[in-house]
């Protein structure tokens, strides 16, 4: 090879680095990028993936389903094979008497015994202890898998709230944004108005001082924008200084209300879909799985064996003629605990203690349901009406401030009237974008009740 060829050949590798080096970053572990606005798809998608409890979770679902597959030990055979076992045994010289008489020394020797063997051991009864045992691994198994699923609805809803969260402050400052033009036309018009004698200067000075305060309010409302944005993004495991856009999926649009749904229906829905429920309710189960092993300790015990063997002085006894040399045993055992101190009802008791307290933990997640489908129930229902007032209460503060601008402007009207009228429709211009996100969070919390995303 020339030098001139490998200089062109480095040359070649140069561009080809530079080249993708100059390609922008793929977008790894849910890092939004410049000019990206997120879904409320894209923001639970992430918020999934970052969460770390959520992986923990589905891990001790993995060793729950392990544990499963060793709880078989307890009622499959237990089969033990010697492969060869070898004896050597070196004795000195020893007297023999008969009739109390010394006859003569036994001179000592070495001896040795080759032997093999397998047995099988079988638990055939014992309480249904080991049945029990499986029965208790699975639905431990179960658990952990609503344990998981209660953990993605927490996430969800924390989402979700946070998301809404965000489109509430950031259409709360279009709000104040339009007091500030407002106050902003309205300085200028009470200037004119003072140039040409129409108003005193206390006018002017109140119209300043009205856009100060729109402003301040407007600095709080930014503060509050960027403290929601800082909540979506821990909610979503991501740096709270990173600058997310969101879509609006309402925006100006008509509200899309849900179908109304009663308190006895909502109830029903969230006994058999709830996670947390399904959750306590699995536990139940293995409390009472867990009561009927305490109680197995009672029962008798019958156990199986059987074995084979080989023996022998000599190596080719034990592995030569398989016809001789050879032993076979059965045996079986059946065991009584008779008494084992207190630790037996003590563990009895503290079984049925655990079942007592499973159960009430129950009766405790339904009542905390109940009452959060209650409450986003009324939520809804007050929503829904304040959007419809609200809806009403802006067409009349327009119109109002509309006649209180004409009034000051020919003199039969003060200036505090136009700031009242102001006022009242901003007020019923906030009262509307509230509601309007805060029926959708209702509707998110009725949601992760009933067991629905």
């Amino acid at each position: 090879m020339t030098f001139q060829t490998c200089r062109s050949r480095a040359a070649g590798l140069c561009l080809a680095l530079a080249f993708l080096v100059s390609l922008p970053a793929p977008n790894l572990f849910g890092q939004p990028t410049a000019g990206q606005k997120w879904t409320l798809e894209q923001c639970i998608e992430t918020a999934l993936k970052n969460n770390m409890q959520l992986v923990i979770a589905a891990r001790q679902v993995e060793v729950d389903e392990a544990q499963v597959y060793g709880a078989y030990t307890g009622v499959l055979p237990r089969l033990n094979a010697t492969v060869l076992s070898s004896n050597r045994t070196t004795s000195g010289d020893r007297p023999l008497f008969q009739e109390g008489t010394f006859v003569r020394n036994v001179p000592g020797g070495t001896t040795t015994s080759y032997s093999n063997g397998i047995t099988l051991n079988q638990t055939i009864y014992n309480g249904s202890q080991n049945w029990n045992n499986i029965r208790q691994e699975k639905e431990q198994v179960e658990t952990s898998r609503w344990n998981v699923k209660s953990a993605e609805y927490t996430v969800t809803t924390n989402v979700k709230e946070q998301y809404y969260g965000l489109l509430r402050a950031t259409r709360l400052k279009e709000v104040v944004l339009e007091q500030v033009k407002l106050s902003e036309e309205q300085l200028r018009r009470s200037e004119s108005m003072f140039e040409i004698g129409l108003v005193a200067k206390v006018d002017v000075l109140q119209a300043r001082a009205q856009l100060g305060q729109v402003r301040i309010n407007l600095l709080n409302q930014d503060r509050t924008v960027f403290q929601a944005r800082a909540a979506l993004n821990n909610a979503m495991g991501l740096d709270v200084n990173t600058m997310i856009d969101v879509v609006d999926p309402i925006g100006d649009n008509p509200m899309p209300f849900g179908a109304t749904i009663s308190m006895e229906e909502a109830t029903r829905i969230a006994d058999a879909n709830n996670p947390t429920v399904q959750r306590d309710e699995s536990n139940i189960r293995t409390a009472r799985i867990a009561s009927a092993i305490a109680k197995g300790v009672r029962w008798p015990t019958v156990s199986g064996t059987a074995g084979y063997s080989r023996s022998g002085s000599r190596f080719q006894d034990v592995y030569g003629n398989l016809g001789k040399n050879w032993n076979l045993s059965l045996g079986l055992n059946v065991s009584v605990p008779v008494w084992n101190g207190t630790q037996i009802s003590a563990n009895i008791e503290q079984a049925q203690v655990n079942f007592m307290r499973s159960e009430e933990n129950l009766e405790q997640t339904r009542r905390i349901t109940r009452l959060t489908i209650k409450t986003a129930l009324l939520n809804l229902e007050t929503t829904r009406q304040v959007i419809e007032l609200s809806n009403e209460n802006i067409v009349a503060g327009e119109e109002g401030l509309r006649l209180a601008e004409e009034r000051y402007r020919v003199g039969s009207g003060t200036l505090l009237d136009v700031f009242n009228a102001q006022v009242t429709l901003a007020q019923a211009k906030s009262n509307l974008v509230a509601a309007r996100y805060d029926y959708l969070i209702a509707q998110a919390n009725l949601d992760e009740a009933l067991g629905r995303r």
